[in-house]
């Protein structure tokens, strides 16, 4: 019987040994899945991320397009020679009955087209100019293309809005327009001059330089290289262009349901054939396509003409779609997943030793970006942070007409200190300011930072001016309660604090919110310091 019981004991641990066995499958085939699903998300955030830059990147890029087009547009609108041929034209038209004029208009517009066609010709060949034009008001009356002096008397008051406004606001405008054959990316000047009749300053009308895609994508291309094309809707070129336009467009591209303004690459149709456009054309994620051994990360965004930012009503004129080679980071993703496979294989063990090492690295990533924000001595945010965080709730505060304040707060005598205690004493000093700062404000929206030195600073958003001056004259106080000694200072036996406070809702035309309350903190130190100012 003993033999049996031996073989029963056998079988026994076997089935045990298979259970085990089994259990550890399981548990490595969850870790890889695991694993896989959060390399997944991990690629997925990242090209994300790539793709939210190369969003930025187009961005910043069509803004400085903008301001480059309206910079071009300011100089020359203030050439007193061209403005006073373009009022000559005005009257001119205005005498000859309108639209085109006659032939004192086609003599003033060929004076004026003389006079500037030699430095428009290096402009177009320096500067991507595509469009210089004289256009008069009300409305919008071609008087004179300067890239095309040919065409002129015409209106488009229905599309032209970007020039429609600058004639009826007189004011500059820039922005995203469809024509009648193409789009352009404009900004538009008005024109004044000096009548010789009454010798006062008469507005003439608005002068507008362009450009478009074609001439940016290459640039964007360049820069950041990442492809890109802009694409239009059939309801905005149809409500825009040529009919006969429109159908030999779609004609020579059956299979393309966007008009396709501009583009840096051939690949535009495989691209879309292969993605699922979202309504309004906002996605939250990239897809990624495989084609020809390569793996391409794309992603799209709405683009928005003059009337559409205007009117965030209106649907969107087109979309943004970008797309780039990310090969490499795919290949590292399958590189990876193998490389877990084959630790999976070897091992549970290893394989929780992988798992934590990964946890480990995306930490140290959470401690560096912490790291970056926040100031190394008092753990408080630093400059960086404040700066960044400022102009959003400056933005936000302007958007929602709420108020923001801004305390100012500066050690009195700080070097003094340092002087007296040591500057091991003085770091010690600006912790024990920097644990009691933040204890007075209540609301997670508030924040205090340190600008620098023995420099502080607290943001309150939805704040008014007499709110936070109550609460710098509770962190004064608090601050003189720590009894911190500072036998050498001017105004205390302890360490105290001068606060200058400002908000926006307080704030002159054009004032700077920073600017005012550091000036109102150097007021309160010429006024004795440990104080707060204004003080109502």
């Amino acid at each position: 019987m003993i033999p049996f019981k031996l073989i029963s004991l056998k079988n026994k641990n076997k089935l045990i040994l298979l259970y085990i066995s089994f259990i550890l499958f399981i548990l490595d085939i969850i870790f890889i899945s695991i694993n896989y699903s959060l390399t997944k998300k991990t690629l997925n955030t990242n090209l994300l991320q790539r793709a939210q830059t190369h969003q930025e990147e187009f961005n910043l890029t069509l803004q400085m397009t903008y301001r480059n087009m309206l910079q071009i547009s300011t100089f020359i609108s203030q050439n007193k020679e061209l403005n006073q041929l373009f009022l000559q034209g005005k009257k001119a038209v205005e005498k000859e009955g309108g639209g085109a004029g006659g032939q004192q208009a086609q003599q003033a517009r060929q004076q004026l087209l003389n006079k500037i066609k030699t430095s428009w010709d290096y402009m177009t060949k320096e500067f991507n100019i595509r469009q210089l034009h004289y256009q008069l008001g009300p409305g919008s009356l071609s008087f004179l293309r300067v890239h095309k002096p040919e065409k002129f008397g015409d209106r488009m008051d229905d599309l032209r809005h970007i020039i429609v406004a600058t004639n009826a606001e007189k004011t500059i405008h820039t922005g995203f327009e469809t024509g009648r054959i193409y789009s352009g990316l404009r900004g538009v000047s008005p024109v004044w001059a000096t009548d010789p009749n009454t010798d006062k300053k008469v507005y003439v009308g608005a002068l507008e330089v362009g450009t478009s895609f074609k001439q940016i994508l290459p640039i964007i291309t360049r820069l950041f290289h990442v492809n890109a094309s802009v694409l239009l809707t059939k309801q905005h070129i149809e409500n825009k262009m040529w009919p006969q336009f429109i159908i030999e467009y779609f004609n020579k591209n059956p299979n393309i349901n966007y008009y396709l303004e501009a583009t840096t690459s051939p690949n535009t149709k495989n691209m879309l054939s292969a993605l699922s456009i979202q309504k309004d054309f906002i996605t939250l994620q990239t897809s990624l396509i495989e084609e020809d051994s390569r793996y391409l990360s794309a992603y799209y965004f709405p683009l928005r003409d003059y009337r559409g930012t205007q009117n965030k009503a209106l649907p969107p004129s087109g979309f943004i779609l970008m797309w780039e080679d990310v090969t490499p980071l795919v290949h590292a993703f399958k590189h990876n997943f193998m490389i877990n496979i084959a630790l999976g294989i070897i091992g549970f063990l290893f394989a929780q030793i992988g798992l934590i090492w990964i946890f480990n690295r995306e930490n140290k990533l959470l401690d560096a970006k912490q790291n970056a924000l926040t100031d190394g001595l008092t753990k408080l945010f630093n400059r960086r942070y404040f700066d960044s965080t400022l102009q959003r709730e400056l933005s936000r505060a302007k958007r929602y007409k709420e108020p923001l304040s801004l305390i100012v707060c500066d050690i009195d005598f700080f070097k003094v200190y340092n002087d007296t205690y040591g500057h091991k004493a003085g770091d010690e000093c600006l912790k024990k300011i920097a644990q009691i700062l933040p204890t007075q404000i209540k609301r997670s929206s508030d924040f205090v930072a340190r600008y620098g030195g023995e420099e502080f600073v607290i943001v309150l958003p939805q704040t008014n001016l007499k709110s936070a001056i109550n609460l710098a004259k509770k962190a004064n106080k608090a601050i003189y309660s720590l009894q911190i000694p500072h036998k050498n200072s001017a105004t205390k036996p302890v360490v105290t604090l001068t606060l200058g406070v400002a908000c926006t809702q307080n704030l002159e035309e054009g004032a700077d919110l920073f600017e005012t309350a550091d000036k109102n903190l150097y007021l309160a130190k010429n006024s004795g310091r440990n104080r707060v100012e204004p003080d109502i």
